[in-house]
């Protein structure tokens, strides 16, 4: 062979070589879009969206972003779909995102087939997702709206005569707190007793229950027979009904003329409604109140945004908490997250099976247990209280009762570890409590890493998580705040 052609054939297998990779870098279609259907729709805003994104049914990959286009102030996005998709009368689109910062696409609900297919030409619905900028917007007003109640108690409260009558009211729960401690002491055993009776009552109920039901059945049965053998009756009955209207009628009238002595102030139970030391002696009360509730201003405000990632179900955790501190040993916290706990699901099916002994055909249960994700969007309220590095909490967690105990150390409580228990419920699909094991580190002003376990009483449901956040005070926190109320 020449040394021509075989430089030639070279020259040839590099540029077919070089166009294959053009072709697949760039997703240009060899031979058309025989293998493809094309769909669009409109969003109000596309912001980190990019032509040839993913478009996603059920997180898997079906298809890409064709174009982004601006029509009539809004974004036409055409998409690419693989020709096995089907899309029918009731779809809709919307954006997701990989994590709290990651790429964004676009989630596909094809909808249902007994809604028929979805027609050609007409735009797919969309529908607005979560996105981090929707929960900037929210904080931003969440932050508004408190610091106008915090300045509007700070203006209309306060000063030395309201410290006074904190102190009155504290001397006033205490010794009602005495009085209190001295009744239970004196009926201590009137209570035991009533208890006991309690119990013994609540253990005659249950066996006698069953027995109960089937004598309010037989007795339902009997009334049915009663009421069909005597209608003609009834009719009587209903005059003697009328009757006893009018007797309540007559009692009515007795008691508008009690309410009015009532009103005109006769009377014990008339002076103490219409006597105007008991009405000064309520507005002191209320006044008490008000300059108790006078020292909010001077509360703290901490934010804390988080992100996980859960191995075990490959699904992520986004969490956003607000830290409420009247003063530095204790706060409430109050906490939104998407959460996607661990299911136990079981399922049941008959398969036919040869008999080793017979040799005939026989029918047996089979029975699968496999675990799935709820995502599930939750909300916290808690109280805590610190004691040294320790950190103790209780409240509602995730939507369910529970506790928690944190150790915080290093300067400005870098290292945090703790365990956090809820949901104490018994359940098929999730037999014990969850307990969550976490550790934080903050490696850099308000940027941390955190690790921990899921689930570690439920063997099925256990995770590990790795992720990480960032932490704001409450000076940070307001200039946050500022920032986003300057943009819009």
């Amino acid at each position: 062979m020449k040394l021509e052609t075989r430089v030639g054939i070279f020259f040839t297998a590099a540029v077919a070589v070089v166009g294959f990779l053009i072709f697949r870098t760039e997703k240009l279609e060899l031979g058309g879009k025989r293998d493809k259907s094309e769909r669009f729709t409109i969003f109000d805003q596309v912001a980190g969206l990019n032509p040839q994104s993913k478009v996603r049914i059920a997180g898997v990959a079906v298809g890409d972003v064709r174009q982004i286009a601006l029509v009539g102030g809004k974004a036409k996005v055409t998409l690419s779909l693989s020709k096995d998709v089907d899309v029918y009368g009731d779809a809709t689109v919307s954006l997701g995102s990989i994590g709290i910062l990651g790429d964004k696409f676009v989630v596909l609900d094809p909808g249902h087939p007994e809604k028929g297919p979805f027609p050609e030409g007409q735009p797919i619905p969309s529908k607005a997702g979560v996105s981090l900028d929707n929960l900037m917007d929210t904080l931003a007003d969440v932050g508004k709206n408190v610091k106008g109640v915090t300045q509007a108690l700070n203006d209309s409260l306060g000063g030395e005569q309201g410290r006074q009558k904190l102190d009155e009211i504290v001397d006033n729960i205490r010794v009602l707190t005495g009085e209190f401690r001295s009744m239970a002491q004196e009926n201590h055993g009137a209570i035991n007793n009533t208890m006991a009776n309690v119990e013994a009552i609540s253990a005659d109920l249950r066996d006698k229950l069953p027995q109960l039901a089937q004598q309010f059945e037989k007795v339902g049965k009997n009334l049915n027979a009663i009421l069909e053998e005597n209608r003609p009756e009834l009719k009587g009955a209903m005059g003697d009904v009328r009757k006893l209207a009018q007797s309540f009628q007559g009692t009515a009238d007795n008691l508008k003329v009690l309410t009015d002595r009532i009103n005109n102030g006769q009377g014990t139970v008339g002076k103490l409604l219409n006597d105007d030391t008991t009405i000064k002696k309520i507005n002191e009360a209320v006044d008490n109140v008000n300059n108790l509730l006078g020292g909010l201003g001077k509360m703290d405000f901490r934010l804390d945004m988080d992100a996980a990632q859960w191995t075990k179900r490959s699904d992520s955790r986004v969490g956003l908490g607000i830290e409420i501190a009247p003063r530095p040993d204790y706060w409430y916290s109050l906490g939104f997250a998407s959460t996607p706990d661990g299911k136990i699901s079981q399922s049941v099916r008959t398969v036919t099976a040869i008999d080793p002994v017979t040799g005939l055909p026989t029918s047996i249960l089979e029975k699968n247990q496999f675990v799935t994700t709820d995502q599930s969007f939750t909300v916290s309220a808690q109280f805590a209280k610190r004691l040294g590095p320790a950190v103790f909490s209780a409240g509602i967690v995730e939507g369910k009762g529970g506790a928690g105990l944190e150790f915080r150390t290093l300067d400005n409580d870098r290292l945090r570890f703790g365990v956090l228990g809820y949901d104490f419920t018994k359940r098929d699909d999730k037999p014990k409590p969850r307990y969550r094991f976490t550790t934080s580190y903050q490696f850099w002003k308000g940027a941390y890493v955190q690790a921990g376990v899921q689930d570690i009483a439920n063997k099925d449901l256990r995770t590990f998580f790795v992720g990480a956040g960032l932490r704001w005070r409450d000076e940070d926190l307001k200039k946050i705040i500022g920032l986003a109320s300057a943009s819009k």
